[in-house]
């Protein structure tokens, strides 16, 4: 296990990716849109690490999903930056939440198989080899914009992430091989399952438009049943 590794962690019941292991205790980030604390720090034996796969290998992980996430973020324009989470509930269906900006994360739709299936069929086509952990990417810029994803199923993970020039100084388009192949058509599925986001000739963006926000149950009295339930990345047991 080590810095970038993608976890489970039991104490939370989700997932995340470690930031630092040192005398048995291990840092993870956490990959929740609902979690009250940013990390936690656990014993090193409390967190399951996840099988780490490459592109060739991602079918098995997409054909048993349990979280995708996705951030955006433009520095000095942090209006346009975004993250998006898709991630089991407690039924076992995929919900979707994302951020804008800086608005609090959102439940925006819990995904029909049909829409999850838009997603998935996305994310397959994603090259993300040449930007794992430790592998290619620009250094950062403020000028610029930086990336990065996470992908976990079945006992496997994929993360990469990237930094990426706005192309605002020459006003020129992003140059090839810049950003993944793949994930323009990422960024459109998004918006097409109702994201506020869009794609750009200079990158990914959030469009500004407020982020619709899901149906909440309600009892037969009219009110809502509860409060919202945490987001239940191990409903699948892992």
């Amino acid at each position: 296990m080590q810095r970038d590794s993608l976890v489970h962690v039991a104490a939370t019941g989700g997932y995340g990716s470690v930031f630092e292991v040192h005398d048995g205790m291990c840092e993870v980030g956490l990959i929740d849109p609902t979690a009250d604390e940013y990390s936690v720090t656990v014993p090193q034996s409390a967190v399951q690490e996840m099988s780490p796969v490459r592109d060739s290998a991602r079918a098995g992980l997409l054909g048993h999903l349990v979280l995708f996430h996705l951030r955006v973020n433009w520095r000095l324009r942090l209006a346009w930056s975004f993250e998006a989470f898709a991630g089991r509930g407690e039924d076992g269906a995929l919900e979707l939440w994302a951020t804008c900006g800086t608005s609090r994360p959102r439940k925006v739709a819990t995904l029909t198989p049909q829409e999850a299936s838009l997603l998935t069929a996305s994310l397959a086509v994603l090259s993300l080899d040449a930007w794992a952990p430790g592998r290619a990417g620009a250094a950062p810029s403020l000028e610029g914009w930086g990336w990065s994803t996470e992908l976990i199923g079945a006992g496997m993970g994929q993360s990469a992430y990237g930094s990426c020039p706005s192309g605002e100084k020459d006003g020129g388009p992003l140059p090839e091989g810049t950003v993944p192949e793949g994930l323009p058509a990422v960024v459109d599925a998004l918006a097409s399952l109702g994201l506020p986001v869009a794609w750009t000739d200079r990158g990914p963006r959030a469009t500004g438009a407020p982020l619709p926000e899901a149906p909440q149950p309600e009892d037969e009295a009219g009110a809502p049943e509860g409060p919202v339930l945490p987001f239940d990345l191990g409903a699948l047991g892992l």
